[in-house]
This record gives C-alpha cells, structure tokens and sequence, in this order.
C-alpha cells in the first residue's frame, strides 16, 4: 500500500476517532492501574487481594475480561489470556519479590537500553513461574508496559501481530532482534518511528495501534488470520437456566483453579503448564479447541489433562477428554503417560460408566459453600 493511500485512510479515520478523549481515558486508567500497582502489588506483605480489585485492573486490560462492557468500556485488547491466569500473574507479582521489583524497575525505566536487559531479566526469573506473564507472544508482558505508560507503547500487544505488522509496511525487520527484551521494545519503538518516518505520522501510539485494526483496508494488508488462545465460546442459547448456571459457575471455578493453584489440591501434586505453544489454562491443540487446564505431575513430569464439565453431554465431555488425551500424547509427552481428570458438579453414573473404558482416566466433584453471617456487633 503506497503512502498516499495510507496517509489518506488515517486523515480519514482521524474524523471518526476522539484522540483526547481517548487519551483522556487511558490517563485515568492508567493512574487506577499505578495505584494499583503501589498499594496492592508492591505493598509489603502477603495480604490476599480480593478479586473484585483484581477485576477492575483486568477489565481495563482485556476485551475478554468479566463484566466488560463493549457499549461502555474500554480495554487494550482482545489480550487472549482468561481471567483465572491474570489472576495468577498478579498473584505470583504480588508473592514473588524477583519478578515484583523487576517489573516495577521496568515501569520506571525510560531507557531503551535498559529496558531491554531488564525484560531479558525477568523473563529468566520468570521462567519457572508458568503464569503466562513473559509468553511467548508477550501479551501480557505488552499490555502491561501500555496501561503503565500509554504515551511511550502501542497496543499491539501480540510480538506475532507486531512481525506481520513491520513486514507488510516495509519497516525493519525483527530477524535481528536477538532476545525477549530485544522483541518487545525494539518491535514497539520500530512501528511508532516506522509509521513516522516512513509515512509522516507521528500519532499516539494508540491512535496508530487502533487505526491498525479498526480500518478494514489497512488490517486486511498485515492481518493474517490466527485463533486466539482463550477465544471464548458461549454457551448456546438453546441451553436452560439451570444449564447456564452451570456453565457460568465452572467457567468461574476454572478461573479460580488457576488463579489460585499452589493453595488447591490439585496444586499439592501438579504443576501448571506453559510453553511456547500457550499457557496451562485453555491450552490450544488443533482447531478451536482448547484444553481447559494442562498440567504436569511434580514428581514424574507426566502430563495430565483437566476437563471441567461444563453444560454438555457426558458422551461429549468423555470423547473430548479422550480426544485431548490423544493429542497431548502425540505432541507433548515424549513417551511419558498422560492422564486425564473431569471436575463435575454431580456424581453422575453414566459418566462414570463412560471413564470406565477411558484408561488413566478419574471423577473429581467439586461443592460449592455459600453462607451468610451476621456482623458480630449487631445484635
């Protein structure tokens, strides 16, 4: 695309897009998520953060993220990490002094140089962590340098979107990026400087990052078609009330699974697993489908699937278990035994005749306790 015809879509898309209002927002969002981060994250201390405070910092993060409102919110992006694994990166932040006082050097740093070490850095003291914040892609890791400061970053923040990105539009390539660090701010700065020496556009990144994926006729020059990790489905509509409570409830219960692992039982004897490939949570095999936690036993590194059943058939969720199984053993356990678990609400016999011919295979049942008590100082 010549630079005419894209100087003319962004002069064009500029009369439908309100950059100081936007930017008047994500200055408040990002003094929200910099309180946040002083009174929560650094904090000393273990103190428990509620999910609620979580909750706020998330949905101005992610698309995706419960009670985001499309008509009335804004968010980064479709970030593609579900809600239990955010909860997971805060949590291993708020617990883990290493990765805390890097990242917190890293949102203080206004030094290219400096931050690419400091990146490389955390994503060594990271590496064992499995919590998705340095992936691969750096999702995470790039949504959060932007609610930090959205006036330096773009909010392209999958490093894949950003390679298409440099390669259709002629700007330097990443082939010389020779670390995490490198990937991460070195794809960031080429963009921003790219689309102003190369085309005379000097915007906030954010108006830049939008006008990459709002205007149709400039996506469809970069945007190759992917699958989101974590791309939610729905429930049908067919399904009854009953059903959808249901659904809703395990889909909160995975949330909390991850979010919480090392203080579950499950925690006790399995590891949460992460690779280039994705996180642990909604892990993708082939097609839309997703695991919905892969794990590794702490004491032989066997693999072990984790199916939660929600709102479906037990023959659907035993062929799906099965067929996860499958996978897993052909493309990850290198000839170690995969094992899998259904986590379901009631102790229903057809499901468990159904695991009966699935080798490896087991029944958890999870309860749920709700209570209400009075305050002890009224009477």
């Amino acid at each position: 695309m010549d630079k005419e015809t894209i100087q003319r879509l962004f002069s064009e898309y500029l009369n439908t897009y309100d950059e100081a209002q936007h930017r008047q927002v994500w200055f408040e969002y990002s003094k929200i998520f910099q309180e946040f981060w002083k009174s929560k994250i650094m904090a000393y201390g273990k103190i428990p953060i509620p999910e609620a405070d979580y909750d706020q910092i998330i949905k101005m993060i992610d698309a995706k993220a419960r009670g985001f409102n499309s008509k009335t919110d804004e968010a980064i992006a479709i970030v593609g990490l579900r809600q239990g694994t955010w909860y997971r990166i805060f949590n291993d932040l708020k617990e883990k002094e290493s990765i805390r006082t890097t990242l917190d050097k890293i949102f203080k740093s206004d030094d290219e140089l400096e931050l690419i070490a400091l990146i490389d850095r955390l994503q060594k003291e990271n590496a064992d962590n499995k919590n998705g914040l340095t992936g691969k892609s750096a999702n995470a890791l790039d949504a959060l340098l932007f609610i930090n400061k959205p006036d330096n970053f773009i909010s392209c923040v999958s490093l894949s979107h950003r390679i298409q990105i440099m390669e259709s539009f002629g700007f330097d390539l990443a082939k010389d990026f020779s670390s995490y660090g490198e990937q991460v701010i070195g794809s960031n700065q080429r963009i921003i400087d790219g689309f102003r020496e190369k085309f005379g556009i000097g915007a906030w990144p954010r108006t830049i990052s939008t006008f990459l994926y709002a205007v149709s006729q400039i996506k469809s020059s970069w945007y190759k078609a992917e699958i989101v990790p974590g791309e939610t489905v729905l429930p049908s509509e067919e399904q009854d009330t009953e059903n959808e409570s249901e659904f809703v409830l395990e889909k909160h219960l995975e949330d909390f699974l991850v979010g919480n692992w090392e203080s579950t039982e499950l925690g006790k004897n399995y590891e949460l697993f992460e690779d280039e490939g994705g996180t642990s949570q909604q892990y993708p095999t082939e097609g839309r489908d997703r695991i919905d936690i892969l794990v590794k036993d702490k004491k032989d590194g066997s693999f072990v699937v984790i199916e939660l059943k929600k709102g479906q058939t037990n023959d659907d969720t035993v062929g799906q278990l099965a067929r996860y199984m499958g996978w897993v053993k052909k493309h990850k356990a290198n000839g170690k035994k995969v094992n899998g678990i259904i986590i379901a609400r009631s102790n229903d016999p057809r499901l468990r005749n159904a695991l009966e011919v699935v080798p490896n295979t087991k029944l958890l049942l999870y309860r749920v306790n709700f209570s209400l008590i009075q305050p002890i100082d009224q009477g």
